[in-house]
């Protein structure tokens, strides 16, 4: 039986342990990471199936709804064993006070589509680090490749000891301006969720100075088998050097023949797919869900 859990009721504990059980596990669906993201998030939780779905949730004009916590590209429904009408059941037990919807599902999850239900695909983009390093490169397009060799015998020194702080400061003069979309308290939850992952040990953090000064960057947080390309960042400087190409270079590298998944976190963006499948990334599809079951006087209410 399915079980709507408020926030008070989740045994954290117990709730990490069951989503070590589920083989779709993702970081993001860690209790750590939902408490930091989306303070209060309740829980749909089968003790039966052993199956999870963490609601993340805020509250606009009076209005309860679901919504994708900033940072957070896939939760949904996580289960030990995906059963035909598992993700359908889950879905129809989310609590009626939730009456509108704008969440992002996990790839495995496998959704009919309702009358008042809009679902519209996103790419991402994972390569599995299962060779080794000259047989993960040699699968590199050309154009990664020439611009790997465009620095000779002077390529961009890589460092290991970048912090939250300094990360988030570059990635808001450049990603975050660039593309936008960052609501408000986005930045500073960025910190302490990069702060989090590097005290917990599941976060890698990759850059390159000039001089004393930050130009590019990468976050990999890395959990059970997998590791995400959380955010990037990268100044004209670095792009000047083609950091970028180099950091996910040494991602790839020093990960090479560990059978570990490197998420890139993929996006629709056309350049930003062609980055990462150049690195021989293959593309996977998940949901985004919209759901409007609001009184007709009041569906004009978006995010």
């Amino acid at each position: 039986m399915i079980q709507n859990l408020p926030h008070a009721a989740i045994d954290k504990a117990q709730w990490d342990r069951m989503l070590l059980r589920c083989p779709d596990r993702l970081w993001y669906a860690q209790s750590w990471v939902l408490d930091l993201c989306s303070p209060g998030w309740e829980a749909l939780v089968d003790d039966d199936s052993g199956a999870i779905m963490p609601l993340t949730h805020r509250r606009k004009y009076g209005v309860r709804y679901l919504h994708q916590p900033y940072t957070l590209q896939q939760l949904g429904v996580f289960a030990p064993a995906r059963t035909e009408g598992l993700d359908d059941a889950f879905l129809a037990a989310v609590p009626r006070h939730f009456r509108y919807w704008d969440i992002w599902l996990n790839r495995h999850m496998h959704v009919r589509a309702a009358r008042d239900m809009r679902l519209v695909p996103h790419t991402n983009q994972e390569l599995v680090l299962d060779k080794d390093a000259s047989a993960l490169r040699a699968a590199y397009s050309k154009g990664h490749l020439r611009n790997l060799r465009k620095a000779g015998d002077d390529p961009p020194v890589i460092v290991d000891d970048v912090g939250a702080v300094e990360f988030t400061q570059l990635f808001a003069a450049t990603t975050g301006r660039r593309y936008g979309g960052i609501p408000k308290g986005g930045l500073p939850l960025l910190e302490r969720l990069v702060g989090e992952g590097l005290r917990r040990g599941q976060c890698r953090m990759l850059g390159v100075r000039e001089g004393t000064h930050l130009v590019a960057a990468v976050c990999l947080m890395e959990w059970e088998g997998r590791v995400i390309l959380l955010k990037s960042a990268c100044a004209p400087a670095g792009t000047q050097r083609q950091a970028m190409f180099h950091l996910l270079d040494r991602a790839i590298t020093e990960r090479a023949g560990t059978g570990l998944i490197l998420d890139f976190a993929g996006s629709n963006t056309a350049s930003v797919a062609r980055f990462n499948t150049g690195f021989g990334a293959a593309s996977s599809i998940y949901l985004r869900l919209v759901r409007n079951s609001l009184p007709a006087p009041f569906r004009w209410f978006k995010r």
